[in-house]
């Protein structure tokens, strides 16, 4: 499964790097809030521990063919979210508060049109998301989160997610919204009858490109 991502990561790095070449590429800014949240199944029921956060992001818009586009971001992303831990104690145990940074690589696919001398954009894709370094929180400790490593109170560094989103643009200005569900258990341990934790996020945007 890693050599399949990493195979898929580098074909996408490859295409991002040889079609402006070939294309007239425009480049953007954009900086929002992030609304994010860790997802996890308790008792039945999904349960949403959500933060806010932000996001900031570097873009480029790569045309294709007529109206499509790729539009791969680099972003710097603060998220996060809370989620619970030890489920024999009662009450679930422990609520875990995380809030932590990553560096957050989507590559989507972009249909554009106009209307009058509005672009209106929809678009979607994978996305690739590294995890840095943030806090964890609970009544019992506040400690830093190491990941990579793998212990209960830590979280996996990598997820792959789906990203999908709207953008409005009007004289190079763009409002956007999009949404990163993340598809791999962020949990790098866990005891017994505890249950895995994805990372969800909705980001609202305000951003230029250069034309």
């Amino acid at each position: 499964m890693k050599l399949f991502i990493h195979k898929i990561g580098l074909v996408l790095l490859m295409a991002v790097l040889v079609m402006p070449v070939a294309a007239k590429v425009t480049y953007g800014v954009r900086f929002g809030g992030a609304y994010s949240s860790l997802i996890q199944k308790v008792d039945g029921e999904f349960n949403s521990g959500a933060r806010f956060g932000f996001s900031v992001a570097g873009l480029a818009d790569i045309p294709l063919y007529k109206r499509f586009s790729l539009r791969p971001e680099l972003s710097f992303v603060n998220q996060g979210g809370s989620y619970y831990s030890a489920p024999q104690m009662e009450g679930m145990g422990y609520l875990n508060k995380c809030s932590y940074y990553s560096i957050v690589v989507p590559v989507n696919l972009a249909y554009t049109f106009l209307f009058t001398d509005v672009r209106f954009s929809i678009f979607a894709g994978p996305a690739f998301d590294y995890s840095l370094f943030g806090k964890m929180k609970n009544k019992e400790t506040d400690t830093d989160i190491l990941f990579g490593q793998t212990k209960d109170k830590d979280l996996k560094s990598f997820d792959l997610g789906v990203n999908l989103g709207l953008g409005v643009e009007y004289s190079n200005f763009f409002f956007s919204i999009a949404a990163f569900c993340g598809t791999l258990d962020r949990r790098a341990a866990k005891n017994e009858g505890e249950t895995s934790v994805y990372q969800n996020n909705v980001t609202f945007s305000l951003g230029y490109f250069f034309r």
